[in-house]
C-alpha cells in the first residue's frame, strides 16, 4: 500500500463509505461490500493532480530539505513554475501553531525588502528560549501599539521579555510582562542572540532558496519558517508531512 492510500484508507484499508474491506485494482480501490470505487488522491487536496505519487514525494522531500526550485527543476524534469506551485501548496497546508509563547521570550524586529524600492516590510518575531518555538508576523510600524499588539496576540502576559532599547518597548510592563532591556548600541546582544539568529538563518535560507522574494508573498514564507521551527517533525520525510497535512475531505 502506498503512503497516500495508507493515510486515507488506513491499514488495513477500509471503505470511507461503509467501512468495508478495500481491494486495490489498478489505479483505484474498490469496496468488497458496497462495490464503490475510490481513488485516494481524489479524497484529499491532491485531487486533480496528474503527477504520480513518487514524483510528489520527490518534490516534497526537496522542499523539506530546502532544495531550491531551480535545482528541483533539473532533478525532476518539471518546469520551474510547476515546482514553485507545488512548494506553495505544501506551505499552504502546514498547520498553524495557536499556542502562545511563555516563560523567557526574546523579541526583536527585522526589515525584509528594500526601502528604496518601496517594498520594505517590518517583521516582528519572538522566540521561547526553553523550547525554541517562534512566532513571526508583519507589523505596520515600530510604534508602541503595533509592538504591544503582536506581543498580546502571541506571548502570555506572565512571561519575561528580553528586547533591545527601542522606545516602543518601554511601557510593555504595564501589560503584566517582566521586561529586560539590552542596549545593542553598546554591544549588549547576549539577551537577544537567539532571535537575532532566527533572522540571520531565515534571510540566508530564503535568498538561497528563492532569490528575491516579492513582499506580497512574505506572509506565506513566514508561516513556513515558523512551522519549520515549531513542527520540526513534519520535515523529517514525506510521510511525516503527509500523515499530518494530507487531511481527507
Amino acid at each position: 500500500m502506498n503512503s497516500i492510500a495508507k493515510i486515507v484508507f488506513g491499514c488495513p484499508a477500509k471503505c470511507p463509505g461503509c467501512v468495508g474491506s478495500l481491494k486495490r485494482h489498478g489505479g483505484y480501490w474498490w469496496c468488497r461490500v458496497c462495490r464503490k470505487k475510490w481513488r485516494p488522491k481524489a479524497l484529499t487536496w491532491l485531487k486533480g493532480s496528474k503527477l504520480p505519487e513518487a514524483q510528489i514525494s520527490t518534490l516534497l522531500r526537496g522542499w523539506q530539505r530546502n532544495v531550491s526550485p531551480g535545482a528541483m527543476k533539473h532533478l525532476t524534469g518539471l518546469s520551474y513554475t510547476t515546482v514553485e506551485r507545488w512548494y506553495a501548496r505544501f506551505r499552504l497546508h502546514l498547520p498553524v501553531d495557536s499556542a502562545s509563547l511563555q516563560g523567557v521570550v526574546e523579541v526583536d524586529e527585522a526589515f525584509f525588502g528594500r526601502k528604496r524600492h518601496f517594498n520594505q516590510r517590518i517583521v516582528m518575531g519572538a522566540i521561547e528560549r526553553k523550547s525554541g518555538r517562534i512566532k513571526l508576523g508583519i507589523i505596520p510600524d515600530r510604534e508602541q501599539d503595533s509592538l504591544e499588539g503582536f506581543l498580546l496576540r502571541h506571548v502570555q502576559t506572565d512571561s519575561l521579555l528580553h528586547t533591545d532599547c527601542h522606545s516602543g518597548y518601554y511601557d510593555i510592563g504595564w501589560n503584566g510582562y517582566g521586561h529586560t532591556l539590552h542596549n545593542h548600541s553598546i554591544g549588549h546582544f547576549s539577551g537577544t542572540n537567539q532571535i537575532e539568529g532566527v533572522w540571520s538563518v531565515a534571510k540566508r535560507q530564503l535568498r538561497r532558496m528563492y532569490g528575491q522574494i516579492r513582499t506580497e508573498r512574505l506572509p506565506e514564507f513566514l508561516q513556513e519558517w515558523e512551522a519549520r521551527r515549531n513542527f520540526k517533525e513534519l520535515f523529517n520525510n514525506p510521510y511525516s508531512y503527509l500523515a499530518v497535512c494530507l487531511v481527507p475531505h
